[in-house]
């Protein structure tokens, strides 16, 4: 790969195959971690509490990768908060859980396709109106200042998403959709098609190409987490496929990081279900009518909380409210937080187990 000229990406699929005995054990390996995790978050009552806390973690191990750090807790905060008074970083990271439930929310009336490219990029970097690039762009080492990629042309990227598109709803039947996905990261991640914002883009995307195959359901995989713990070699990988075509290695990273981040995940909602389990029963047994709520459902929707949330979400008056969550301190449930004029209830247990 010659760094002073933009890389071309050639079609989907590459010449490759993936037959190989260690894909196909990971395969089977991906596959199976994947199909418990699709069960169990449909095992439980209402899965869809556990969308909210599952997409802030996954926000914040992406944008991390990205080095745009803060934390889970940090970020919850940052919804009660107006926009105005976010932290930078906050902001970046609730931008990305609203492009992913966004996108996500499209997937039940429109094919993973251009539509949703643009707008989940345009949920995510707003100030730039949800259009592919139109000029270069350059990849630099963040440490020396070293031009290490350079994408394709500008001229070449409607026409790149456009195959990238058809491989994603056409393409790769021959390929298992694990494969299928891995392949479309990197192409995607290759043609770097918007003028920033990339990264991030791509990791929804490949979240949401694992939905629209019907691998998940619910976008409650932390697959960020995997790549972040393994960034270094994330990025040596796809310049690698980039540079040599090692797509072989490129697959099995991925299918690796998709088994391990999916087992981690179920065991995480099992330790939410145990706890949501825990915190209706300790509910109950309050005296007064806080018991006959549904505060239990509320508290794991938006594990921070104030008053004049959480009276908006039970339709019931700030007082009311504030005594609610008064008594849920009191009893070691929720934990009183005050953050200068805001005064906060945080499900301290809930806010653990997401933060890993």
């Amino acid at each position: 790969m010659d760094r002073e000229a933009p890389f071309i990406t050639a079609p989907l699929p590459p010449p490759v195959d993936f037959s190989r005995k260690d894909i196909v054990r990971l395969l089977l390996e991906a596959r199976t971690a994947l199909g418990e995790l699709n069960g169990f978050s449909f095992s439980v009552p209402n899965p869809f509490l556990f969308v909210t806390p599952s997409t802030i973690r996954e926000s914040v191990e992406s944008s991390g990768i990205e080095n745009i750090n803060t934390t889970v807790e940090q970020a919850l905060q940052g919804l009660l908060f107006p926009e105005e008074e976010r932290r930078a970083p906050d902001k970046e990271v609730l931008r990305y859980r609203d492009a992913l439930l966004w996108g996500w929310e499209q997937l039940a009336d429109l094919p993973l396709g251009n539509r949703i490219i643009c707008g989940v990029f345009r949920k995510l970097m707003p100030r730039y109106g949800g259009e592919y690039r139109r000029g270069p762009n350059l990849i630099r080492n963040s440490l020396t200042g070293e031009i290490i990629y350079r994408p394709p042309p500008a001229d070449r990227v409607p026409s790149l998403m456009a195959d990238w598109e058809k491989f994603q709803s056409e393409g790769g039947r021959d390929l298992d959709p694990l494969v299928k996905a891995a392949l479309l990261h990197y192409q995607f991640e290759a043609i770097h098609p918007f003028p920033d914002g990339n990264g991030r883009t791509g990791r929804i995307l490949l979240v949401l190409s694992l939905i629209q195959d019907g691998l998940l359901k619910l976008p409650v995989l932390y697959l960020s987490a995997f790549i972040n713990r393994n960034r270094g070699e994330y990025y040596r990988l796809l310049g690698e496929v980039s540079a040599q075509g090692a797509w072989e290695d490129w697959v099995l990273f991925l299918l690796r990081g998709m088994s391990e981040q999916a087992r981690k995940t179920t065991e995480a909602l099992q330790r939410l279900i145990s706890l949501q389990h825990r915190q209706r029963e300790r509910i109950r047994a309050l005296p007064g009518p806080i018991s006959r709520t549904e505060i239990t459902e509320q508290i794991f929707l938006s594990p921070i909380l104030s008053p004049v949330n959480l009276g908006r979400a039970l339709d019931i008056h700030y007082t009311t409210a504030s005594r609610y969550l008064k008594v849920l301190a009191r009893a070691g449930i929720l934990e009183h937080l005050e953050l200068g004029r805001y005064r906060l209830f945080v499900h301290r247990e809930l806010i653990e187990i997401l933060q890993g």
